[in-house]
């Protein structure tokens, strides 16, 4: 049997011959043309998620690499997911499994040339695997019913738990995850860049396409930052990690607002906020990420391009407009930081209100999910000793004319609405806690695929699905989903989850005994605080996963690295799950252990 871990590309040798250009030929006295022989094999590993699309942008742009130098790559295609009970897991649902075992059995049942085929089919429209996998087959040349064959039984099952097992072996979370030569790869991932660090790695000969890879177009980049924001939304990190992997001939400067260059770069630009990133005029030849770009890129008077990553900020960074907290008068009007009517919503010029928690998240989230679930005991904590923890929930979405939409779909939407309902009817004592608890119980299950009324089974215990159905569908469960993304879009919030601490200070915590540790250092006079909280054992070594969803800071959106994250955060919650259940007819676990909270956190 084929194991995946031992794949080796095996190009027909007419491909070879047809795709050398005649730079790399050589002749000898008779005139016929001939090639470098190359004995070498480079060895060249990719771990990805079938439906990653990010995986298989990867899977689609080596392919024609492999058809040029497949003789001397030793390709070994493996997936990323897990066992579980038994049961093969992956990010992305059983689709993604699927995907991935209808890839490892292709290679199973086909030779290497019509395997490569078919990843080439399938990755070209990642969206909708698994279907179609039978035109793929066709195309490719392999028989579907074998792939089903394999798909449906041991056989598949087997190779895929093996890879999975191979990925995991190897640290390999994020998809791609990339080795050259059992390296870690941190080179492009265009064609020519693919190629370039493949040709780098042979010793004497090298394959006649080597000659041929076109030198990487140089592109001058220039990033104008401002230090006197520290957050994320000034931290161009993420986006210049993407140029370096996009554009393999970049050059970058960096350069600051208060520096002359830099403010008169940025008053060229015609733009409002910060940062932003000038390239060159000549990114235009560097066709394929500037294809990539160009759809937010603006072109200047001078013929460079801009990219605005200040626009995506949340908040905004304006370096022209009143900072608030820096007791300056920075904008010359004579009313300082907080005085400052653009300052009013900002969150160091909030109100204070003691014992307030807001946390924002989405539904369908599953860090936030789990985040709302590690709540679950805090409350319980604090419902005992005197009720001083005021948590309000909210969600993370955005109104544009009257239509809502949030990260993760209509049913997202649907979901924050209906738990905003239940919040608004059902507050005394914390009673929505039961809905939310439920519906992210389902959640975990079912990821959000569920029938249309399927959430009413969560409406028990007093809690009435005609109510909660009567103010979503209404004008107050629109009222309410408004109110909630305006307040997250006021406070600069975009990542699930997110905490508000008394009105103004943000909060880290993740797990139970963090979140009552750092509300306490904020309020020590609230009822509870002195006392110790009592968990289950478990919940002391599930804390939760530190993921989120959303982005707080500029740049294109990079895959996330969540398949060991979410791995724990199911863990963890199957973890609460059983106290809530052990918990929800009487007090305290039978044998609760006391877990020594964290070092408080000092209030900002």
């Amino acid at each position: 049997m084929k194991l995946i871990s031992k794949i080796t590309i095996l190009i027909l040798s007419v491909w070879l011959l047809a795709s050398c250009g005649g730079g790399a030929d050589s002749a000898d006295k008779s005139g016929e043309k001939k090639t470098n022989v190359v004995t070498q094999k480079v060895k060249l590993d990719f771990h990805i998620m079938s439906k990653c699309p990010f995986g298989a942008r990867v899977v689609n742009t080596i392919i024609p690499v492999l058809e040029q130098m497949g003789d001397n790559i030793d390709f070994n295609l493996h997936y990323i997911g897990r066992e579980q009970n038994g049961e093969l897991k992956s990010m992305h649902g059983d689709p993604e499994v699927k995907g991935d075992l209808q890839q490892i059995c292709a290679n199973a049942k086909g030779d290497t040339k019509q395997w490569i085929a078919f990843l080439k089919c399938q990755s070209a429209n990642w969206q909708k695997i698994p279907e179609g996998m039978e035109e793929c087959a066709k195309s490719a040349g392999i028989d579907a019913a074998a792939i089903k064959t394999c798909v449906d039984g041991e056989e598949g099952k087997k190779l895929l738990a093996a890879s999975f097992k191979l990925s995991l072996d190897k640290n390999a979370k994020g998809s791609p995850t990339i080795f050259l030569n059992d390296q870690p790869y941190a080179g492009g991932r265009t064609e020519a860049s693919f190629g370039r660090s493949i040709c780098g790695e042979f010793k004497d000969a090298k394959p006649d396409y080597c000659a041929n890879i076109p030198e990487p177009v140089k592109v001058e980049v220039t990033v104008v930052t401002d230090k006197r924001c520290i957050g994320k939304t000034c931290n161009p990190r993420r986006f210049l990690s993407f140029v370096r992997n996009t554009f393999e001939g970049a050059e970058i400067k960096t350069i600051d607002y208060s520096e002359t260059e830099g403010k008169a770069l940025f008053e060229k630009s015609k733009q409002q906020f910060l940062p932003i990133a000038v390239f060159e005029g000549n990114v235009e030849k560097a066709e394929a990420g500037f294809a990539r770009l160009k759809r937010r890129m603006e072109k200047m008077d001078s013929g460079d391009y801009v990219y605005p990553l200040g626009k995506q900020g949340r908040p905004p960074w304006d370096p022209k407009a009143e900072i608030c907290d820096d007791g300056k008068d920075n904008t010359g009007n004579g009313q300082v930081d907080c005085d400052d009517d653009t300052c009013k919503s900002r969150k160091i010029c909030r109100e204070e209100i003691k014992n307030r928690v807001d946390l924002f998240v989405m539904s369908h989230c599953p860090y936030g999910v789990r985040t709302v679930d590690a709540t679950i005991p805090v409350i319980d904590h604090f419902k005992k000793e005197g009720k001083d923890f005021d948590l309000k929930i909210h969600f993370i979405g955005n109104e544009n004319a009257g239509q809502f939409s949030s990260m993760h779909g209509p049913s997202e939407v649907n979901e924050d609405i209906r738990q905003l309902c239940a919040q608004a009817h059902y507050g005394k004592d914390y009673k929505f806690m039961d809905y939310i608890s439920c519906r992210n119980d389902a959640y975990q299950k079912n990821r959000g695929r569920e029938e249309d009324n399927a959430w009413e089974s969560c409406a028990k215990g007093g809690i009435s699905a005609a109510v909660i159905s009567k103010c979503a569908e209404g004008d107050e469960g629109k009222a309410l989903i408004s109110e909630s993304f305006k307040l997250a879009g006021e406070l600069g919030i975009t990542g699930s989850p997110s905490w508000l601490l008394n009105n103004r200070t943000e909060m880290r915590a993740r797990a139970p005994q963090q979140i009552k540790s750092e509300f306490c250092a904020a309020n020590p006079e609230a009822k509870g605080c002195n006392k110790e909280m009592k968990v289950d054992p478990s919940e002391a070594v599930a804390p939760v996963p530190a993921g989120s969803c959303g982005s707080a800071g500029p740049g294109p959106v990079a895959p996330a690295d969540q398949a060991a994250e979410i791995e724990k955060m199911k863990r963890a919650h199957k973890l609460l799950v059983e106290y809530k259940e052990k918990n929800k007819n009487a007090g305290p676990p039978q044998r609760p252990a006391v877990v020594p909270a964290p070092a408080p956190a000092q209030p900002k």
